[in-house]
Formats: C-alpha cells, sequence, structure tokens
C-alpha cells in the first residue's frame, strides 16, 4: 500500500517529508532523516557557497548485491542483505515471513555504475536520480533463493504468504534511464549473485 501521504508514484521531485524535530523524538525516524537532512544541508551549501563543482543526488531504496570482497565477518554485512542471509540461513523456515516493509529495491552494481556516470555526464550535473531496480516481497526474495540455488530450499518457507500489496506504489525511473543510461539489473541475477558471494564468505 501506499505510505501516508497517497503518493501512488515515486520519482526524483519527491522528498521524505520528515523534520529535524520529529526525528529528534521519535528514533525510529532518525535514520531515514538523516538521509533527506544531511542531502539538503548539501544542497543548501552549494546553493549558497557556489562551489567549482556540481551536485549530483543518488536515491535507492533497499540495496541488495553481491558483498564487497574485503567483508571481513557477515557480521558486518549491511541491513538489506541481512534480510537474504536470513533466509538462506533458515531463519524463517518453520515461521512467518516478517513484513517486507518497502517494496523497492536495486543492486548494488547498478548503484555503483550509477556513481559512476553521474561523474561522467555532464548533464547529470545539479540533478537527483531515483535508482529502483524493481518491486519484490520477502516471499519473493524466498523463491528466487530456492530458484537459483535449489541447495538451500530445505532451509526456506513452504508457506510463506505474498504480502504486496494490491495498490502498492509505483515508481517513475525514467530520468535516470535517459540520463545515466542505467538498465538495472534482473531481481533473479541480484539474488543469484548474493548468494554466491555469502557462500564465498561462509555462509
Amino acid at each position: 500500500m501506499s505510505p501516508p501521504g497517497g503518493v501512488q508514484v515515486y520519482d526524483e521531485s519527491m522528498w521524505n517529508p520528515v523534520t529535524w524535530d520529529a526525528a529528534v523524538t521519535n528514533p525510529r525516524l532518525t535514520y531515514t532523516a538523516s538521509k533527506t537532512l544531511a542531502e539538503k544541508a548539501a544542497w543548501d551549501f552549494v546553493k549558497s557557497e557556489y562551489p567549482r563543482f556540481d551536485l549530483v543526488s543518488l536515491n535507492p531504496p533497499l540495496v541488495f548485491g553481491p558483498i564487497a570482497h574485503h567483508l571481513s565477518s557477515l557480521d558486518h554485512l549491511n541491513t538489506s542483505n541481512q534480510r537474504i542471509l536470513a533466509l538462506a540461513q533458515g531463519a524463517f523456515r518453520d515461521s512467518a515471513l516478517p513484513p517486507t516493509g518497502i517494496y523497492l529495491w536495486v543492486d548494488v552494481r547498478d548503484v555503483a555504475l550509477a556513481h559512476v556516470r553521474a561523474m561522467e555526464t555532464p548533464s547529470a550535473g545539479g540533478e537527483r536520480f531515483l535508482l529502483v531496480g524493481g518491486h519484490f516481497s520477502n516471499k519473493l526474495l524466498a523463491d528466487t533463493i530456492a530458484e537459483t540455488h535449489p541447495g538451500f530450499a530445505s532451509k526456506l518457507p513452504t508457506n510463506a504468504v505474498d504480502d504486496t500489496p494490491a495498490e502498492v506504489y509505483g515508481y517513475d525511473g525514467e530520468k535516470t534511464a535517459k540520463t545515466l543510461g542505467i538498465n538495472f539489473r534482473s531481481f533473479r541475477d541480484c539474488v543469484g549473485a548474493t548468494i554466491d558471494s555469502l557462500q564465498k564468505a561462509g555462509a
């Protein structure tokens, strides 16, 4: 379902409406507020100080994908990938899946490419970009792990329920595709590569 406010389709023109006061008084908002307030501060700096560089903002939702080679321990795994690891390790084999929460994802390799394209593309300067690979749910994630790595099937839930709302919010990635030329990877490619990397790290 769409979050409060009735947003149906997200694009780069939209901002998290959270305020400083709300973030200070509600710890659950602190993390997301930090992203919004930091970005606004960056745009304010460019507007007021006229630096000899331009600014580009890249805004991804949940970031999945192969883990960094230098990761010393799976205990240091990024929060988004932790749900893939938990599923693969059987954390929800005999219990209900947790709520998906955010239904949009992107592959970390596409996020990295977007950073490069943003530096290489003059018309990207001064712009915000939404980086989205597509919709997903925790059930789709479990099903995709079973598809790409059948050896994990015994650790995955067998009667999982897909909690994707019928009227889940959409997104508009036209600007990113046109300006940065990003062709986002498929969910299957992303999940498969992530599991491969987790296996190499000892999962």
